[in-house]
């Protein structure tokens, strides 16, 4: 893994995530090595080339996708904890 453990959790937290369960922590540790390896979280000259304003925006918009993920993580989250709370209250 490239990121250190601190670095994920503080990632995360950043997001509302610090919570995941087990599985899902396992993705987003996975899709954020492979976003590193790809350079897509910081600005870089591997995503940049001598096309440098249309590279730009490509890599701009990549990092947009990225966030609004996040987004949707962290709702799917928040929809799976309610649905285990419904499953576990008694029933009528």
């Amino acid at each position: 893994m490239l990121f250190n453990s601190n670095h994920i959790k503080g990632i995360l937290q950043d997001r509302g995530l610090s919570n995941l369960n087990d599985d899902s922590l396992w993705q987003v540790k996975t899709i954020l090595n492979e976003l590193d390896e790809e350079q897509l979280l910081r600005n870089s000259k591997k995503v940049l080339s001598s096309d440098y304003a249309k590279d730009k925006a490509t890599a701009t918009f990549l990092r947009a996708i990225v966030e609004q993920n996040w987004v949707m993580i962290t709702q799917n989250d928040q929809i799976l904890k309610e649905l285990k709370l419904q499953n576990q209250a008694p029933k009528e």
